[in-house]
């Protein structure tokens, strides 16, 4: 038996494998003890977002960044939580106070949310465009043709809302039913209707009522939505423009429509530049005044009504710091503040207190006033003095003119209200300002939404817009 019990053991003895200690296992993680959130305090523009940062740590004061964290705002009708990681959205002017907890352990800062600034804007026939502070781009009235740029099948927006364009915005213009904007790259970017070419897609599919970016490789310092067609300067000065051609108003010497942006014909450097219905106008940079397109009334200032499919320059010997293209009269302001306007005379839109007729060069606008800025809009123009005031002059049937009457003036009224304007835009029959405080009102015809108010209705005096 005895060898049988040896044999045995030794053979249990080779079935053992090496020695192995037990698992050590790692002590619990260092509980949290404290959580800063940074920045101490912040402000955030209304609609904008803001990333906040919290750093936990532990009794002994050592960082654990892999510490899970909850984030809660104490009132969500002024900032809601966008994400786990600490961006919050402002929602209307106030303050917050957001945590982080990281378990039973929070920090806290408080969240200023400031009003919407707009910085610039534009009129459409019947829309508005504006640019705000947080670079965010916001529309406001007749959506029939998507040209609010949200995506919304809604006929009328009365309120301001933000454009479905997601980057950083430099600039932007209306137009009959399309509008466009410019960001920090030089890319233009176009909705609305898409008809003629002028979202300047070059056949490229896609929702006209989401902007997309102009098939352009040009980069836009400025662009203006006309019509039915639209123009650009590149940051060299060339004038490109897209769209319907028909009346020549794209300058390519060809009259036919292009759904992808054409230079202007000429190697002129141009400084600024207006669309209106069926016509273009541009000051170059030797500060000359040029039109072309639609002249059926006279607003190319050729003394001629024939249509101009090339540039065509108006007022030799003069030199001008802008210009305007509206429905059917163009205006401008020479660079010692005189204006001038020319084209379709029949509700007195020239302001030069002639009788209805066309008129067919540039000439004075009545009053002598001193001007900085002018806007040609459909039957009526608008401008800004010297001293900031508001002065319009033409249709009023709307109370486009916001002298508180629905009575046509043929000769500059001022606006009421005691504003003082920084920039002043005309639309189809209604018209929008901007004070030098940077409080923009609207005035006229509000029966699409145009006065950007909650509710529709329309004006002879400045209204502010809602949200401001």
């Amino acid at each position: 038996m005895r060898p049988v019990t040896l044999f045995t053991l030794i053979a249990l003895l080779g079935c053992e494998g090496p020695f192995v200690p037990p698992t050590t296992y790692p002590p619990p993680p260092p509980e949290p003890a404290s959580v800063r959130v940074t920045p101490d305090s912040a402000t955030v523009i209304t609609d904008d977002t803001l990333r906040l940062v919290a750093q936990v740590r532990d009794s002994a004061g050592t960082v654990l960044p892999g510490a899970v964290l909850s984030w809660v705002s104490t009132d969500t009708t002024v900032i809601v939580i966008v994400n786990a990681l600490g961006t919050i959205r402002g929602l209307r002017p106030g303050s917050a106070t957001i945590r982080a907890f990281a378990g039973t352990v929070a920090g806290a800062v408080t969240v200023f949310v400031t009003p919407i600034v707009y910085n610039s804007f534009a009129t459409g026939a019947n829309h508005v465009c504006a640019l705000a502070n947080n670079r965010h781009a916001y529309c406001w009235g007749k959506n029939d043709d998507a040209e609010i740029g949200t995506g919304s099948v809604s006929f009328v927006e009365p309120v301001p809302r933000r454009v479905a364009v997601t980057v950083a915005l430099n600039g932007g213009s209306a137009g009959g039913a399309h509008s466009c904007v410019v960001d920090f790259t030089g890319a233009a970017w176009c909705w609305g209707r898409e008809t003629s070419g002028r979202l300047g897609r070059d056949g490229t599919p896609g929702n006209p009522a989401i902007p997309q970016v102009v098939s352009s490789s040009a980069q836009f310092a400025q662009v203006a939505a006309g019509g039915a067609h639209t123009c650009g300067l590149d940051t060299s000065g060339t004038a490109i423009c897209w769209g319907a051609g028909g009346s020549g108003q794209l300058g390519d010497g060809q009259g036919i429509d292009r759904a992808t942006p054409q230079a202007v014909v000429g190697d002129t450097r141009w400084r600024t530049i207006s669309t209106g219905a069926v016509h273009t106008c541009a000051v170059a940079s030797d500060q000359t005044a040029w039109c072309w397109g639609g002249n059926s009334s006279a607003q190319i200032g050729d003394r001629t009504t024939t249509d101009e499919i090339l540039p065509t320059a108006i007022a030799p010997g003069q030199v001008f710091s802008t210009i305007s293209a509206g429905g059917s009269h163009s205006c401008a302001v020479a660079t010692g503040g005189a204006a001038s306007c020319w084209g379709a005379n029949s509700r007195g839109q020239t302001g030069t207190g002639l009788p209805d007729s066309l008129v067919l060069v540039p000439t004075a606008v009545a009053g002598g006033l001193s001007f900085r800025t002018i806007s040609a809009g459909g039957q009526h123009a608008c401008g800004v003095t010297t001293d900031s005031l508001a002065y319009c002059w033409g249709a009023n049937t709307s109370g486009q003119l916001g002298d508180s009457s629905q009575l046509d003036r043929p000769t500059p009224v001022l606006v009421r209200g005691g504003l003082h304007f920084g920039d002043v835009r005309a639309g189809a029959a209604f018209t929008c300002g901007l004070t030098t405080g940077l409080v923009l009102y609207c005035w006229g015809d509000g029966t699409q939404g145009q006065l950007g108010r909650s509710f529709i209705s329309s004006s002879s005096v400045p209204v502010k817009v809602a949200g401001q």
